[in-house]
Protein backbone atom coordinates (compact mmCIF):
# COMPACT_ATOMS: atom_id res chain seq x y z
CA UNK A 1 0.00 0.00 0.00
CA UNK A 2 1.59 3.28 -1.09
CA UNK A 3 2.05 6.30 1.14
CA UNK A 4 -0.32 8.26 -1.08
CA UNK A 5 -3.32 6.13 -0.13
CA UNK A 6 -3.65 7.71 3.33
CA UNK A 7 -3.66 11.33 4.40
CA UNK A 8 -2.92 10.51 8.03
CA UNK A 9 -1.51 7.69 10.09
CA UNK A 10 -2.32 7.71 13.82
CA UNK A 11 0.36 5.94 15.86
CA UNK A 12 -0.33 4.77 19.41
CA UNK A 13 2.34 3.07 21.55
CA UNK A 14 0.70 0.77 24.09
CA UNK A 15 1.96 -0.96 27.19
CA UNK A 16 -0.26 -2.73 29.71
CA UNK A 17 -3.21 -0.32 29.48
CA UNK A 18 -5.74 -2.35 27.53
CA UNK A 19 -8.89 -0.78 28.98
CA UNK A 20 -7.59 2.76 28.52
CA UNK A 21 -6.55 1.91 24.96
CA UNK A 22 -10.05 0.66 24.21
CA UNK A 23 -11.45 4.01 25.40
CA UNK A 24 -8.99 5.91 23.18
CA UNK A 25 -9.81 3.81 20.11
CA UNK A 26 -13.51 4.39 20.70
CA UNK A 27 -12.92 8.17 20.71
CA UNK A 28 -10.93 7.92 17.47
CA UNK A 29 -13.97 6.42 15.73
CA UNK A 30 -15.89 9.65 16.40
CA UNK A 31 -13.52 11.90 14.42
CA UNK A 32 -15.11 14.31 11.93
CA UNK A 33 -12.04 14.21 9.67
CA UNK A 34 -13.02 13.27 6.11
CA UNK A 35 -9.65 12.16 4.73
CA UNK A 36 -8.25 8.63 4.59
CA UNK A 37 -6.87 7.48 7.95
CA UNK A 38 -5.01 4.46 9.23
CA UNK A 39 -4.56 3.62 12.91
CA UNK A 40 -1.40 1.80 14.05
CA UNK A 41 -1.11 0.39 17.56
CA UNK A 42 2.36 -0.74 18.61
CA UNK A 43 2.17 -3.02 21.62
CA UNK A 44 5.44 -2.90 23.55
CA UNK A 45 5.34 -6.47 24.89
CA UNK A 46 2.39 -5.97 27.24
CA UNK A 47 1.45 -8.71 29.72
CA UNK A 48 -2.27 -7.88 29.42
CA UNK A 49 -4.82 -8.49 26.63
CA UNK A 50 -3.91 -5.44 24.54
CA UNK A 51 -3.54 -7.55 21.41
CA UNK A 52 -7.03 -9.04 21.68
CA UNK A 53 -8.63 -5.63 22.18
CA UNK A 54 -6.78 -4.03 19.26
CA UNK A 55 -7.52 -6.89 16.87
CA UNK A 56 -11.21 -6.86 17.82
CA UNK A 57 -11.34 -3.09 17.22
CA UNK A 58 -9.61 -3.44 13.85
CA UNK A 59 -12.11 -6.09 12.77
CA UNK A 60 -15.04 -3.93 13.87
CA UNK A 61 -13.76 -0.73 12.18
CA UNK A 62 -12.29 -1.59 8.76
CA UNK A 63 -12.62 2.03 7.58
CA UNK A 64 -9.64 2.95 9.79
CA UNK A 65 -7.30 0.41 8.14
CA UNK A 66 -5.93 -0.67 11.50
CA UNK A 67 -2.53 -2.24 12.00
CA UNK A 68 -1.45 -4.12 15.10
CA UNK A 69 2.30 -4.48 15.69
CA UNK A 70 3.93 -6.15 18.67
CA UNK A 71 7.42 -5.97 20.15
CA UNK A 72 8.64 -9.27 21.53
CA UNK A 73 10.59 -7.45 24.26
CA UNK A 74 9.77 -4.19 26.02
CA UNK A 75 11.81 -1.38 24.47
CA UNK A 76 10.20 1.88 25.61
CA UNK A 77 8.04 4.54 23.94
CA UNK A 78 10.68 5.95 21.58
CA UNK A 79 11.25 2.61 19.86
CA UNK A 80 7.50 1.91 19.78
CA UNK A 81 6.78 5.22 18.06
CA UNK A 82 9.55 4.59 15.54
CA UNK A 83 8.10 1.18 14.75
CA UNK A 84 4.79 2.86 14.00
CA UNK A 85 6.48 5.65 12.06
CA UNK A 86 8.26 3.21 9.74
CA UNK A 87 5.14 1.12 9.24
CA UNK A 88 2.94 4.13 8.49
CA UNK A 89 1.69 4.94 5.01
CA UNK A 90 0.36 8.42 5.68
CA UNK A 91 1.93 11.70 4.62
CA UNK A 92 1.23 12.99 8.12
CA UNK A 93 1.91 11.04 11.32
CA UNK A 94 -0.22 11.81 14.37
CA UNK A 95 0.89 10.60 17.79
CA UNK A 96 -1.19 10.13 20.90
CA UNK A 97 -1.17 7.89 23.99
CA UNK A 98 -3.40 5.26 25.52
CA UNK A 99 -4.38 7.42 28.52
CA UNK A 100 -6.14 10.16 26.56
CA UNK A 101 -9.55 10.67 24.97
CA UNK A 102 -9.54 12.66 21.72
CA UNK A 103 -12.29 15.09 20.78
CA UNK A 104 -14.21 14.77 17.47
CA UNK A 105 -12.50 17.79 15.85
CA UNK A 106 -9.04 16.76 17.12
CA UNK A 107 -7.60 15.23 13.98
CA UNK A 108 -9.05 17.81 11.59
CA UNK A 109 -7.73 20.75 13.62
CA UNK A 110 -4.32 19.19 14.25
CA UNK A 111 -3.37 18.34 10.68
CA UNK A 112 -4.77 21.58 9.21
CA UNK A 113 -1.86 23.64 10.49
CA UNK A 114 0.92 21.60 8.90
CA UNK A 115 2.44 23.93 6.29
CA UNK A 116 5.63 22.67 4.62
CA UNK A 117 5.89 25.84 2.52
CA UNK A 118 6.37 27.82 5.76
CA UNK A 119 8.62 25.08 7.23
CA UNK A 120 5.85 24.14 9.72
CA UNK A 121 6.36 20.37 9.92
CA UNK A 122 4.94 19.74 13.40
CA UNK A 123 1.81 20.81 15.26
CA UNK A 124 0.75 20.30 18.88
CA UNK A 125 -2.61 20.74 20.53
CA UNK A 126 -4.34 21.31 23.87
CA UNK A 127 -4.20 18.75 26.68
CA UNK A 128 -6.99 19.08 29.25
CA UNK A 129 -7.66 16.91 32.30
CA UNK A 130 -10.23 14.15 31.95
CA UNK A 131 -10.79 14.22 35.72
CA UNK A 132 -9.83 16.74 38.40
CA UNK A 133 -10.08 14.35 41.33
CA UNK A 134 -6.48 14.60 42.56
CA UNK A 135 -4.14 17.52 43.32
CA UNK A 136 -1.77 16.20 40.66
CA UNK A 137 -4.47 16.23 37.98
CA UNK A 138 -5.48 19.75 39.00
CA UNK A 139 -1.85 20.89 38.89
CA UNK A 140 -1.19 19.39 35.44
CA UNK A 141 -4.36 20.97 34.10
CA UNK A 142 -3.66 24.37 35.64
CA UNK A 143 -0.07 24.63 34.45
CA UNK A 144 -0.63 22.90 31.07
CA UNK A 145 2.32 20.62 31.70
CA UNK A 146 1.72 18.45 28.62
CA UNK A 147 1.16 21.23 26.11
CA UNK A 148 3.97 22.65 23.97
CA UNK A 149 5.31 25.87 25.50
CA UNK A 150 4.31 29.02 23.64
CA UNK A 151 6.81 31.76 24.45
CA UNK A 152 5.83 35.39 24.10
CA UNK A 153 8.84 35.88 21.84
CA UNK A 154 10.30 33.27 19.55
CA UNK A 155 9.12 29.97 18.09
CA UNK A 156 7.64 26.95 19.89
CA UNK A 157 10.65 24.83 20.93
CA UNK A 158 9.12 21.36 21.17
CA UNK A 159 6.00 19.21 20.87
CA UNK A 160 4.62 16.60 23.27
CA UNK A 161 3.72 13.21 21.83
CA UNK A 162 0.40 12.71 23.62
CA UNK A 163 -1.03 15.23 21.12
CA UNK A 164 1.02 16.12 18.07
CA UNK A 165 1.36 15.70 14.33
CA UNK A 166 4.45 15.60 12.12
CA UNK A 167 5.15 15.61 8.42
CA UNK A 168 6.38 12.04 8.00
CA UNK A 169 9.20 12.91 5.60
CA UNK A 170 10.63 15.53 7.99
CA UNK A 171 10.48 13.26 11.03
CA UNK A 172 12.17 10.44 9.14
CA UNK A 173 14.91 12.85 8.06
CA UNK A 174 16.10 13.12 11.70
CA UNK A 175 15.70 9.43 12.46
CA UNK A 176 12.47 9.73 14.42
CA UNK A 177 12.64 9.40 18.20
CA UNK A 178 15.53 8.55 20.50
CA UNK A 179 15.27 4.84 21.29
CA UNK A 180 17.71 4.29 24.16
CA UNK A 181 15.58 6.05 26.80
CA UNK A 182 13.37 3.29 28.14
CA UNK A 183 11.09 5.50 30.24
CA UNK A 184 8.71 8.17 28.84
CA UNK A 185 10.33 11.62 28.64
CA UNK A 186 13.06 13.12 26.49
CA UNK A 187 12.52 11.17 23.28
CA UNK A 188 10.00 13.74 22.02
CA UNK A 189 12.29 16.62 23.06
CA UNK A 190 15.14 15.07 21.07
CA UNK A 191 13.04 14.80 17.90
CA UNK A 192 11.96 18.42 18.28
CA UNK A 193 15.53 19.64 18.81
CA UNK A 194 16.81 17.81 15.75
CA UNK A 195 14.01 19.15 13.56
CA UNK A 196 14.43 22.67 14.95
CA UNK A 197 18.16 22.61 14.19
CA UNK A 198 17.43 21.68 10.58
CA UNK A 199 15.38 24.87 10.24
CA UNK A 200 11.93 23.36 10.72
CA UNK A 201 9.36 24.96 13.02
CA UNK A 202 6.21 24.03 14.94
CA UNK A 203 2.73 25.48 15.42
CA UNK A 204 -0.09 25.14 17.94
CA UNK A 205 -3.69 24.14 17.19
CA UNK A 206 -5.91 25.58 19.92
CA UNK A 207 -8.91 23.46 18.98
CA UNK A 208 -7.06 20.14 18.64
CA UNK A 209 -8.10 18.93 22.08
CA UNK A 210 -7.40 15.72 23.97
CA UNK A 211 -8.40 14.90 27.53
CA UNK A 212 -5.63 13.26 29.53
CA UNK A 213 -6.40 10.79 32.31
CA UNK A 214 -4.06 12.13 35.01
CA UNK A 215 -4.35 9.26 37.48
CA UNK A 216 -1.20 10.12 39.39
CA UNK A 217 -0.54 9.26 42.98
CA UNK A 218 2.26 11.04 44.80
CA UNK A 219 4.66 8.20 43.94
CA UNK A 220 3.68 8.10 40.27
CA UNK A 221 3.81 11.88 39.91
CA UNK A 222 7.27 12.02 41.43
CA UNK A 223 8.52 9.17 39.20
CA UNK A 224 7.02 10.77 36.09
CA UNK A 225 8.82 14.06 36.64
CA UNK A 226 12.05 12.30 37.55
CA UNK A 227 11.81 10.47 34.19
CA UNK A 228 11.15 13.76 32.38
CA UNK A 229 14.18 15.37 33.98
CA UNK A 230 16.40 12.40 33.19
CA UNK A 231 15.40 12.24 29.53
CA UNK A 232 15.52 16.00 28.99
CA UNK A 233 19.01 16.32 30.48
CA UNK A 234 20.37 13.42 28.48
CA UNK A 235 19.13 14.55 25.08
CA UNK A 236 19.90 18.22 25.74
CA UNK A 237 23.54 17.48 26.57
CA UNK A 238 23.83 15.19 23.57
CA UNK A 239 22.32 17.63 21.06
CA UNK A 240 22.88 21.21 22.23
CA UNK A 241 25.96 23.41 22.05
CA UNK A 242 27.64 24.73 25.23
CA UNK A 243 26.13 28.17 24.53
CA UNK A 244 22.66 26.64 24.30
CA UNK A 245 23.12 24.63 27.50
CA UNK A 246 24.25 27.70 29.47
CA UNK A 247 22.88 30.77 27.65
CA UNK A 248 22.76 33.21 30.57
CA UNK A 249 24.43 36.49 29.72
CA UNK A 250 25.46 35.31 26.28
CA UNK A 251 24.38 36.36 22.84
CA UNK A 252 22.62 33.53 20.98
CA UNK A 253 24.76 31.76 18.43
CA UNK A 254 23.79 32.30 14.78
CA UNK A 255 21.61 29.73 13.08
CA UNK A 256 18.94 27.54 14.58
CA UNK A 257 19.68 28.29 18.22
CA UNK A 258 17.42 26.11 20.42
CA UNK A 259 16.06 27.80 23.59
CA UNK A 260 16.70 25.54 26.59
CA UNK A 261 14.75 27.57 29.15
CA UNK A 262 11.49 25.55 28.96
CA UNK A 263 13.26 22.34 29.99
CA UNK A 264 16.09 23.57 32.21
CA UNK A 265 15.51 23.07 35.98
CA UNK A 266 14.16 26.22 37.57
CA UNK A 267 15.18 25.26 41.11
CA UNK A 268 18.72 24.36 42.12
CA UNK A 269 18.88 25.68 45.68
CA UNK A 270 17.10 27.68 48.36
CA UNK A 271 17.19 31.02 46.54
CA UNK A 272 15.90 29.67 43.24
CA UNK A 273 13.22 27.67 45.08
CA UNK A 274 11.98 30.80 46.83
CA UNK A 275 11.92 32.72 43.55
CA UNK A 276 10.06 29.92 41.76
CA UNK A 277 7.45 29.67 44.52
CA UNK A 278 6.99 33.43 44.47
CA UNK A 279 6.25 33.33 40.75
CA UNK A 280 3.86 30.42 41.30
CA UNK A 281 2.11 32.33 44.09
CA UNK A 282 1.62 35.35 41.84
CA UNK A 283 0.24 33.13 39.10
CA UNK A 284 -2.17 31.56 41.56
CA UNK A 285 -3.62 35.05 42.07
CA UNK A 286 -4.11 35.31 38.31
CA UNK A 287 -5.81 31.89 38.30
CA UNK A 288 -7.95 33.08 41.25
CA UNK A 289 -7.18 30.04 43.36
CA UNK A 290 -8.43 29.85 46.92
CA UNK A 291 -5.99 29.66 49.82
CA UNK A 292 -6.22 25.86 50.12
CA UNK A 293 -5.87 25.34 46.38
CA UNK A 294 -2.89 27.70 46.30
CA UNK A 295 -1.06 25.79 49.03
CA UNK A 296 -1.84 22.53 47.27
CA UNK A 297 -0.47 23.86 43.99
CA UNK A 298 2.70 25.16 45.63
CA UNK A 299 3.35 21.81 47.29
CA UNK A 300 2.88 19.88 44.05
CA UNK A 301 5.09 22.39 42.28
CA UNK A 302 7.91 21.67 44.74
CA UNK A 303 7.51 17.94 44.16
CA UNK A 304 7.60 18.48 40.40
CA UNK A 305 10.60 20.80 40.43
CA UNK A 306 12.80 18.71 42.71
CA UNK A 307 11.84 15.42 41.06
CA UNK A 308 12.75 16.94 37.71
CA UNK A 309 16.04 18.27 39.13
CA UNK A 310 16.91 14.84 40.56
CA UNK A 311 16.28 13.21 37.18
CA UNK A 312 18.20 15.99 35.42
CA UNK A 313 21.29 15.25 37.50
CA UNK A 314 20.96 11.54 36.74
CA UNK A 315 20.72 12.31 33.02
CA UNK A 316 23.89 14.41 33.20
CA UNK A 317 25.68 11.57 34.99
CA UNK A 318 24.73 9.17 32.21
CA UNK A 319 25.85 11.66 29.57
CA UNK A 320 29.21 12.10 31.31
CA UNK A 321 29.61 8.32 31.53
CA UNK A 322 28.91 8.04 27.81
CA UNK A 323 31.41 10.80 27.08
CA UNK A 324 34.09 9.10 29.18
CA UNK A 325 33.36 5.77 27.48
CA UNK A 326 33.91 7.35 24.06
CA UNK A 327 37.27 8.66 25.22
CA UNK A 328 38.41 5.35 26.68
CA UNK A 329 36.75 3.15 24.08
CA UNK A 330 34.77 1.26 26.70
CA UNK A 331 31.08 0.62 27.15
CA UNK A 332 29.37 3.08 29.60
Amino acid sequence: MSSNEFDVSIVVPAYNQALLLNRLLDSITRQDYTGAVEVIVVEDCSPDNTGEIVQAWIAAHPAFHGKYLRHEVNTGPGKARNTGLHAACGRLIVFTDTDVVVQPQWLRELVAKIDPEQNIVGVGGRVLALHLSSPYARYNALWKTLEPPQPAVGPIPFLVTCNCCYLREALLSVGGFTEDIRTPGGEDIAASIMLFKKGYRFDFAENAVVYHDFRDTFKNFRRTWRNYGYGCALVAHRLLTPDELAPDGKEPSPGNYWPIHPIRPSVTGVRSTFYDLRIAWLHSRVFKLGFKETLESLFVRLVERYSFLYGWKQGIRRYNAEKQARITGQQP
